[in-house]
């Protein structure tokens, strides 16, 4: 199936994405965005988001990043992945049009040569405590590529902390990028081809017999 594969992610003017592995800010109408436009799609997390999170997100696909083979029970909506190209691969598999990366900063990088879009919240605020930061190489990267503003909002007493705007930057060459991705995917499978019938669920689907469910 076609897909897109986009890093969704939330960045001060310095590019910080998180504080002792929490965001730094509140801003309840970015996540409900995140979740509108992630739900019924593949996320794709390292290890820490997931503590962060503290589980998985409900009604979406959960594929999580690390080289620790038992991290935790996998279940078809909720699987642990032990590299790039096997993640690829699954995602791959998913039937669902767009896959998100949605952090922490060790897996955006990781992914960043496959990603074929950037969402990017810009929030208007200086974290003077964030301790983790999306690269500046990525920054410097998606700022080159077509940008279009998604949406704009004012800091709201109660509801959001800071002011922000939602950017959309789309790889000139998504094309290639996403050949890439099939590439390695399928090179991936060849060597392993039992993975292949690993496949999770389709989209919207959720097991939670091992895993917290969350919903944002």
């Amino acid at each position: 199936m076609h897909q897109n594969l986009t890093s969704i992610v939330a960045i001060d003017r310095h590019g910080a994405i998180g504080c002792q592995n929490r965001l730094p800010w509140s801003i309840k109408s970015d996540m409900a965005f995140f979740r509108r436009t992630t739900m019924g799609h593949t996320v794709i997390m390292g290890r820490k988001t997931h503590d962060s999170i503290g589980g998985c997100l409900k009604g979406r696909t959960n594929l999580v990043l690390s080289h620790n083979a038992v991290l935790f029970p996998s279940t078809e909506a909720c699987r642990l992945v032990n590299s790039v190209a096997e993640t690829l691969a699954v995602a791959d598999a998913v039937n669902c049009t767009e896959t998100f990366v949605i952090g922490g900063a060790a897996t955006y990088a990781e992914f960043a040569p496959f990603v074929d879009r950037y969402l990017v919240t810009m929030v208007s605020h200086d974290a003077p405590d964030a301790d983790a930061f999306l690269s500046q190489q990525i920054r410097a990267e998606y700022s080159q590529w077509t940008a279009s503003q998604i949406a704009e909002f004012p800091a709201k007493p109660g509801q959001d902390e800071f002011a922000f705007r939602i950017m959309s930057f789309v790889a000139p060459d998504a094309d290639e990028r996403r050949e890439m991705r099939k590439a390695i995917a399928n090179q991936f499978l060849a060597k392993r081809p039992n993975q292949a019938n690993k496949t999770p669920k389709r989209r919207g689907s959720f097991d939670t017999s091992s895993q917290i469910a969350f919903s944002f």
